[in-house]
Protein backbone atom coordinates (compact mmCIF):
# COMPACT_ATOMS: atom_id res chain seq x y z
CA UNK A 1 0.00 0.00 0.00
CA UNK A 2 1.31 3.07 -0.80
CA UNK A 3 0.96 6.51 0.29
CA UNK A 4 1.63 9.80 -1.90
CA UNK A 5 3.50 12.26 0.69
CA UNK A 6 2.29 15.56 -0.42
CA UNK A 7 3.02 18.33 1.98
CA UNK A 8 -0.34 20.38 1.34
CA UNK A 9 -5.04 23.65 6.96
CA UNK A 10 -8.43 24.12 6.79
CA UNK A 11 -10.17 27.08 7.64
CA UNK A 12 -13.74 27.82 8.47
CA UNK A 13 -15.40 26.05 6.00
CA UNK A 14 -13.52 23.19 6.92
CA UNK A 15 -16.00 21.16 8.93
CA UNK A 16 -18.94 21.04 5.71
CA UNK A 17 -15.96 20.85 3.60
CA UNK A 18 -14.50 17.70 4.92
CA UNK A 19 -18.09 15.98 5.31
CA UNK A 20 -18.44 16.53 1.49
CA UNK A 21 -15.25 14.63 1.38
CA UNK A 22 -16.44 11.73 3.49
CA UNK A 23 -19.03 10.04 1.73
CA UNK A 24 -21.99 10.75 3.43
CA UNK A 25 -20.79 11.15 6.77
CA UNK A 26 -22.86 13.85 9.42
CA UNK A 27 -21.84 17.38 8.99
CA UNK A 28 -20.24 17.84 11.90
CA UNK A 29 -17.04 19.91 12.20
CA UNK A 30 -14.94 17.47 11.16
CA UNK A 31 8.70 13.78 16.65
CA UNK A 32 12.47 12.09 20.73
CA UNK A 33 13.90 9.04 21.30
CA UNK A 34 11.63 6.16 23.07
CA UNK A 35 8.28 7.31 23.26
CA UNK A 36 6.78 10.00 25.79
CA UNK A 37 2.93 10.17 25.97
CA UNK A 38 0.49 12.48 28.21
CA UNK A 39 -1.48 10.95 30.95
CA UNK A 40 -5.21 11.72 30.07
CA UNK A 41 -6.02 15.00 29.91
CA UNK A 42 -9.96 14.37 30.47
CA UNK A 43 -10.97 11.15 32.72
CA UNK A 44 -11.83 8.80 31.01
CA UNK A 45 -15.42 8.28 29.64
CA UNK A 46 -16.19 12.19 29.62
CA UNK A 47 -19.41 12.55 28.32
CA UNK A 48 -20.32 14.52 25.77
CA UNK A 49 -22.71 17.33 24.65
CA UNK A 50 -25.52 14.60 24.13
CA UNK A 51 -24.39 12.37 26.82
CA UNK A 52 -22.50 9.73 24.97
CA UNK A 53 -18.99 9.21 25.97
CA UNK A 54 -16.41 11.09 23.53
CA UNK A 55 -13.93 8.79 22.22
CA UNK A 56 -10.18 9.02 22.88
CA UNK A 57 -8.16 11.09 20.43
CA UNK A 58 -4.64 10.52 19.78
CA UNK A 59 -1.72 12.24 18.28
CA UNK A 60 1.64 10.75 17.76
CA UNK A 61 4.08 14.00 16.70
CA UNK A 62 6.26 13.72 14.51
CA UNK A 63 10.84 14.36 14.36
CA UNK A 64 11.45 18.10 15.28
CA UNK A 65 8.69 18.07 17.98
CA UNK A 66 6.30 20.48 20.19
CA UNK A 67 7.99 23.70 20.19
CA UNK A 68 8.96 23.56 16.42
CA UNK A 69 6.61 26.56 16.04
CA UNK A 70 5.50 24.58 13.21
CA UNK A 71 3.01 21.59 12.17
CA UNK A 72 3.74 19.88 15.19
CA UNK A 73 2.61 22.95 17.48
CA UNK A 74 0.07 23.42 15.11
CA UNK A 75 -1.74 19.41 15.45
CA UNK A 76 -1.24 19.73 18.82
CA UNK A 77 -3.51 23.18 19.37
CA UNK A 78 -5.63 20.85 17.57
CA UNK A 79 -5.07 18.13 20.33
CA UNK A 80 -5.99 20.99 23.16
CA UNK A 81 -8.86 21.79 21.31
CA UNK A 82 -10.09 18.19 21.88
CA UNK A 83 -9.38 18.50 25.00
CA UNK A 84 -11.52 21.40 25.71
CA UNK A 85 -14.62 19.99 23.88
CA UNK A 86 -14.41 16.83 26.49
CA UNK A 87 -12.41 14.12 25.13
CA UNK A 88 -9.68 12.15 26.69
CA UNK A 89 -6.40 12.56 24.60
CA UNK A 90 -3.10 11.03 24.70
CA UNK A 91 0.29 12.25 22.38
CA UNK A 92 3.35 10.76 21.43
CA UNK A 93 7.09 12.48 20.32
CA UNK A 94 9.18 10.97 18.15
CA UNK A 95 12.79 11.35 17.63
CA UNK A 96 13.71 10.07 14.60
CA UNK A 97 12.21 7.52 12.16
CA UNK A 98 12.63 4.54 14.74
CA UNK A 99 10.21 5.58 16.72
CA UNK A 100 7.01 5.72 14.28
CA UNK A 101 5.75 2.50 14.59
CA UNK A 102 6.66 2.05 18.47
CA UNK A 103 4.97 5.51 19.09
CA UNK A 104 1.69 4.69 17.19
CA UNK A 105 1.52 1.30 19.04
CA UNK A 106 1.73 2.91 22.52
CA UNK A 107 -1.22 5.15 21.92
CA UNK A 108 -2.66 2.11 20.32
CA UNK A 109 -2.15 0.61 23.58
CA UNK A 110 -3.54 3.52 25.54
CA UNK A 111 -6.86 2.92 24.00
CA UNK A 112 -7.13 5.71 21.58
CA UNK A 113 -9.83 5.59 18.90
CA UNK A 114 -9.07 7.81 16.84
CA UNK A 115 -5.17 8.57 15.88
CA UNK A 116 -3.44 11.38 14.00
CA UNK A 117 -0.08 10.84 12.68
CA UNK A 118 2.06 14.12 12.14
CA UNK A 119 4.06 14.09 8.95
CA UNK A 120 4.54 12.37 5.65
CA UNK A 121 7.62 10.83 7.19
CA UNK A 122 5.15 8.42 9.18
CA UNK A 123 3.26 7.10 6.22
CA UNK A 124 4.63 3.30 6.16
CA UNK A 125 4.54 3.23 9.98
CA UNK A 126 0.54 4.94 9.97
CA UNK A 127 -0.25 2.88 6.51
CA UNK A 128 0.62 -0.40 8.64
CA UNK A 129 -0.94 0.49 11.88
CA UNK A 130 -4.22 1.05 9.67
CA UNK A 131 -4.15 -1.97 8.17
CA UNK A 132 -3.82 -3.88 11.60
CA UNK A 133 -6.48 -1.87 13.60
CA UNK A 134 -9.42 -1.97 11.42
CA UNK A 135 -11.91 -0.85 13.77
CA UNK A 136 -9.38 2.50 14.99
CA UNK A 137 -10.01 5.83 12.97
CA UNK A 138 -6.32 7.43 11.67
CA UNK A 139 -5.55 10.29 9.57
CA UNK A 140 -1.78 11.54 8.46
CA UNK A 141 -0.99 15.10 8.56
CA UNK A 142 0.80 15.98 5.22
CA UNK A 143 -0.35 13.04 3.26
CA UNK A 144 -2.63 12.15 0.69
CA UNK A 145 -3.60 7.96 -0.02
CA UNK A 146 -2.27 7.26 -3.61
CA UNK A 147 -4.97 4.69 -4.34
CA UNK A 148 -3.24 4.32 -8.10
CA UNK A 149 -0.40 2.41 -6.44
CA UNK A 150 3.46 2.72 -6.96
CA UNK A 151 3.30 3.67 -10.63
CA UNK A 152 0.94 6.13 -9.50
CA UNK A 153 -1.24 4.54 -12.95
CA UNK A 154 -4.70 3.73 -12.29
CA UNK A 155 -6.38 0.55 -13.15
CA UNK A 156 -3.53 -1.99 -13.30
CA UNK A 157 -2.74 -4.74 -10.85
CA UNK A 158 -0.69 -2.48 -8.21
CA UNK A 159 -3.65 -0.18 -7.36
CA UNK A 160 -4.09 0.11 -3.97
CA UNK A 161 -7.33 1.18 -2.38
CA UNK A 162 -7.21 3.54 0.67
CA UNK A 163 -8.33 1.56 3.83
CA UNK A 164 -11.60 2.50 4.90
CA UNK A 165 -10.30 3.64 8.34
CA UNK A 166 -7.97 5.91 6.91
CA UNK A 167 -7.92 9.77 6.13
CA UNK A 168 -5.40 11.95 4.18
CA UNK A 169 -5.13 15.59 5.55
CA UNK A 170 -3.76 16.62 2.64
CA UNK A 171 -3.05 20.86 2.39
CA UNK A 172 -2.16 22.52 -1.15
CA UNK A 173 0.41 25.02 0.63
CA UNK A 174 1.77 25.81 -3.25
CA UNK A 175 -1.09 27.93 -3.87
CA UNK A 176 -0.63 29.79 -0.34
CA UNK A 177 3.30 30.10 -1.43
CA UNK A 178 2.34 31.45 -4.70
CA UNK A 179 0.89 34.28 -3.22
CA UNK A 180 4.32 34.54 -0.92
CA UNK A 181 6.38 34.38 -4.12
CA UNK A 182 3.90 37.40 -5.79
CA UNK A 183 4.72 39.46 -2.51
CA UNK A 184 8.23 38.86 -2.19
CA UNK A 185 8.32 39.81 -5.87
CA UNK A 186 6.89 42.64 -4.96
CA UNK A 187 8.53 43.61 -2.11
CA UNK A 188 12.32 42.47 -2.82
CA UNK A 189 14.52 45.78 -3.18
CA UNK A 190 17.31 44.00 -4.31
CA UNK A 191 15.65 41.49 -7.22
CA UNK A 192 16.90 38.23 -4.85
CA UNK A 193 14.50 36.22 -2.50
CA UNK A 194 16.19 32.79 -1.46
CA UNK A 195 14.46 29.37 -0.25
CA UNK A 196 15.25 26.49 0.95
CA UNK A 197 14.12 23.06 1.98
CA UNK A 198 15.07 20.49 5.19
CA UNK A 199 14.56 17.16 2.58
CA UNK A 200 13.99 16.75 -0.93
CA UNK A 201 10.72 15.80 -0.18
CA UNK A 202 7.58 16.11 -2.27
CA UNK A 203 5.96 17.84 1.19
CA UNK A 204 8.75 19.79 1.25
CA UNK A 205 9.51 20.98 -2.20
CA UNK A 206 5.90 22.13 -2.67
CA UNK A 207 6.46 25.43 -0.95
CA UNK A 208 9.46 25.92 -2.58
CA UNK A 209 7.49 25.33 -6.07
CA UNK A 210 4.98 27.48 -5.15
CA UNK A 211 7.13 30.71 -3.95
CA UNK A 212 8.70 29.83 -7.89
CA UNK A 213 5.72 30.21 -9.24
CA UNK A 214 4.35 33.27 -7.52
CA UNK A 215 7.75 35.14 -8.67
CA UNK A 216 7.40 33.77 -12.27
CA UNK A 217 4.04 35.49 -12.61
CA UNK A 218 4.65 38.10 -10.96
CA UNK A 219 7.87 39.01 -13.55
CA UNK A 220 5.39 37.19 -16.73
CA UNK A 221 2.79 40.63 -14.88
CA UNK A 222 5.12 43.01 -14.27
CA UNK A 223 7.97 42.87 -16.41
CA UNK A 224 9.98 42.21 -13.53
CA UNK A 225 13.22 39.94 -13.48
CA UNK A 226 13.33 39.17 -9.42
CA UNK A 227 15.30 35.89 -9.27
CA UNK A 228 14.74 33.16 -7.07
CA UNK A 229 18.14 31.30 -5.05
CA UNK A 230 18.04 27.85 -4.07
CA UNK A 231 15.19 26.29 -6.25
CA UNK A 232 15.29 26.17 -9.64
CA UNK A 233 11.14 25.04 -10.57
CA UNK A 234 12.03 25.62 -14.83
CA UNK A 235 13.65 21.93 -14.40
CA UNK A 236 11.95 18.98 -14.71
CA UNK A 237 13.47 17.68 -11.23
CA UNK A 238 15.05 20.74 -9.61
CA UNK A 239 15.51 18.84 -6.01
CA UNK A 240 18.75 17.68 -7.85
CA UNK A 241 20.44 21.61 -7.47
CA UNK A 242 18.46 22.79 -4.84
CA UNK A 243 19.45 24.06 -1.47
CA UNK A 244 18.84 21.61 1.28
CA UNK A 245 19.43 21.29 5.23
CA UNK A 246 20.55 17.23 4.60
CA UNK A 247 21.29 15.45 7.33
CA UNK A 248 18.96 12.32 9.24
CA UNK A 249 15.76 13.78 9.15
CA UNK A 250 15.71 14.01 12.29
CA UNK A 251 16.91 16.96 14.72
CA UNK A 252 20.25 17.82 12.89
CA UNK A 253 17.81 18.52 9.77
CA UNK A 254 14.57 20.22 11.80
CA UNK A 255 15.88 21.50 15.03
CA UNK A 256 18.99 22.88 14.08
CA UNK A 257 18.84 26.91 13.66
CA UNK A 258 22.80 27.26 13.71
CA UNK A 259 22.35 25.78 10.58
CA UNK A 260 20.06 28.19 9.41
CA UNK A 261 21.64 31.09 10.57
CA UNK A 262 24.31 30.17 8.01
CA UNK A 263 21.90 29.34 5.01
CA UNK A 264 20.70 32.73 5.79
CA UNK A 265 24.21 34.57 5.91
CA UNK A 266 24.65 32.50 2.66
CA UNK A 267 22.26 33.83 0.75
CA UNK A 268 22.38 37.47 2.57
CA UNK A 269 26.39 37.12 0.68
CA UNK A 270 24.55 36.81 -2.52
CA UNK A 271 22.08 40.17 -2.71
CA UNK A 272 19.08 37.84 -1.34
CA UNK A 273 16.67 40.12 0.81
CA UNK A 274 13.84 37.86 1.44
CA UNK A 275 13.96 34.42 2.64
CA UNK A 276 11.67 31.44 2.95
CA UNK A 277 13.12 28.68 4.96
CA UNK A 278 11.28 25.04 4.76
CA UNK A 279 12.89 23.48 7.46
CA UNK A 280 10.80 23.55 10.58
CA UNK A 281 12.83 25.34 13.69
CA UNK A 282 16.12 24.93 11.81
CA UNK A 283 14.38 27.74 9.47
CA UNK A 284 13.40 29.58 12.71
CA UNK A 285 17.56 30.71 12.26
CA UNK A 286 17.29 31.90 9.09
CA UNK A 287 14.44 34.39 10.52
CA UNK A 288 16.38 35.41 13.75
CA UNK A 289 19.75 36.21 11.10
CA UNK A 290 17.74 37.93 8.53
CA UNK A 291 15.44 39.99 11.21
CA UNK A 292 19.43 41.01 12.53
CA UNK A 293 20.91 41.93 9.30
CA UNK A 294 16.99 44.36 8.45
CA UNK A 295 15.65 42.02 6.00
CA UNK A 296 12.98 39.91 5.52
CA UNK A 297 11.99 36.37 5.93
CA UNK A 298 8.54 34.19 4.56
CA UNK A 299 6.99 31.88 7.49
CA UNK A 300 5.98 28.70 6.55
CA UNK A 301 3.34 26.33 7.87
CA UNK A 302 1.88 28.55 10.92
CA UNK A 303 1.60 32.43 10.96
CA UNK A 304 5.35 32.83 12.27
CA UNK A 305 4.86 36.17 13.26
CA UNK A 306 2.62 34.79 16.22
CA UNK A 307 4.32 32.13 17.08
CA UNK A 308 7.94 33.05 17.17
CA UNK A 309 7.27 36.61 18.55
CA UNK A 310 9.20 39.23 19.08
CA UNK A 311 11.84 40.78 18.39
CA UNK A 312 12.55 38.04 15.54
CA UNK A 313 8.91 38.21 13.88
CA UNK A 314 10.05 42.05 12.94
CA UNK A 315 11.70 40.25 9.55
CA UNK A 316 8.26 38.14 8.80
CA UNK A 317 6.44 39.63 5.86
CA UNK A 318 3.98 37.03 5.81
CA UNK A 319 3.73 32.86 6.28
CA UNK A 320 2.23 30.53 3.87
CA UNK A 321 -0.11 28.93 6.21
CA UNK A 322 -2.03 25.66 6.82
CA UNK A 323 -4.96 25.71 9.24
CA UNK A 324 -3.56 21.90 10.68
CA UNK A 325 -5.37 22.55 14.38
CA UNK A 326 -8.65 23.20 12.31
CA UNK A 327 -8.05 19.74 10.21
CA UNK A 328 -7.14 17.31 13.59
CA UNK A 329 -10.00 18.67 15.78
CA UNK A 330 -12.18 18.09 12.89
CA UNK A 331 -11.29 14.84 12.16
CA UNK A 332 -11.94 13.79 15.65
CA UNK A 333 -15.23 14.97 16.04
CA UNK A 334 -15.69 13.56 12.37
CA UNK A 335 -14.19 10.11 14.55
CA UNK A 336 -16.68 10.72 17.39
CA UNK A 337 -19.95 10.41 15.10
CA UNK A 338 -18.47 6.64 13.70
CA UNK A 339 -16.38 7.99 10.81
CA UNK A 340 -13.09 5.72 10.68
CA UNK A 341 -12.17 7.01 7.13
CA UNK A 342 -11.61 6.00 3.43
CA UNK A 343 -11.82 9.75 1.47
CA UNK A 344 -8.91 11.98 1.54
CA UNK A 345 -9.31 15.88 2.95
CA UNK A 346 -7.93 18.64 0.80
CA UNK A 347 -7.32 21.90 2.01
CA UNK A 348 -6.85 24.32 -0.79
CA UNK A 349 -7.62 28.19 -1.10
CA UNK A 350 -10.67 27.83 -2.71
CA UNK A 351 -11.90 26.41 0.88
CA UNK A 352 -9.39 28.23 2.84
CA UNK A 353 -7.44 25.36 3.64
CA UNK A 354 -4.46 27.06 2.88
CA UNK A 355 -3.58 30.88 2.73
CA UNK A 356 -1.61 33.66 3.62
CA UNK A 357 -0.79 35.24 6.52
CA UNK A 358 -1.62 38.61 7.48
CA UNK A 359 0.76 41.35 7.24
CA UNK A 360 1.44 42.83 10.33
CA UNK A 361 4.11 45.13 10.44
CA UNK A 362 4.19 45.54 6.95
CA UNK A 363 0.10 46.10 6.36
CA UNK A 364 0.50 49.36 6.16
CA UNK A 365 3.29 49.39 4.10
CA UNK A 366 2.28 47.50 1.03
CA UNK A 367 0.28 49.48 -1.68
CA UNK A 368 -2.82 49.15 -2.38
CA UNK A 369 -1.76 48.16 -5.59
CA UNK A 370 0.45 45.14 -4.66
CA UNK A 371 -2.58 44.03 -2.29
CA UNK A 372 -5.42 44.04 -5.64
CA UNK A 373 -3.03 42.21 -6.87
CA UNK A 374 -2.43 39.46 -4.62
CA UNK A 375 -6.56 39.53 -4.00
CA UNK A 376 -6.75 38.25 -7.92
CA UNK A 377 -4.31 36.47 -7.83
CA UNK A 378 -5.87 34.65 -4.93
CA UNK A 379 -9.42 34.42 -6.80
CA UNK A 380 -7.82 32.95 -9.82
CA UNK A 381 -6.28 29.79 -7.68
CA UNK A 382 -9.60 29.80 -6.27
CA UNK A 383 -11.16 29.41 -9.53
CA UNK A 384 -8.29 27.55 -11.35
CA UNK A 385 -7.52 30.21 -14.20
CA UNK A 386 -4.12 30.28 -12.50
CA UNK A 387 -2.21 27.51 -11.92
CA UNK A 388 1.32 26.86 -9.97
CA UNK A 389 2.14 23.60 -12.21
CA UNK A 390 1.46 25.96 -15.27
CA UNK A 391 5.00 27.76 -14.26
CA UNK A 392 7.39 24.66 -13.11
CA UNK A 393 9.26 22.41 -15.70
CA UNK A 394 7.53 19.53 -14.73
CA UNK A 395 4.29 21.00 -16.16
CA UNK A 396 0.85 20.12 -14.69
Amino acid sequence: MTISRRLLGLGASAALIFAACSSGAPTTAPGTGGTATSGPTTAPGTAGPTGKAKIVACVAFDTGGLGDKGFNDLAKKGLEDAKAAGYTTFFSEAQGATDYTNNIQTLIDKGCQAIVTVGFLQSKATADAAKANPKIAFAQVDTAWNACGPDFTCGNADDTPQPANFTGLDYQVDQAAMLAGYLAAGWTKSGKVGTYGGLAFPGVTRFMDGLYAGIQYHNQQKGTTVKLLGWDGSLKDPSTSGTFVGGSGGNDTWVNPTKGEELAKTFLDQGVDIVHPVAGGTGNGSIKAMSEAGKWAIGVDTDQYLSIGPPTNKAILTSAQKAIDVSVLDFFNQANTGYLGGKDYSGTIANNGVLLSPFHDYDTQLSAELKAELADLKSALGLGTVKVCTFLGRGC
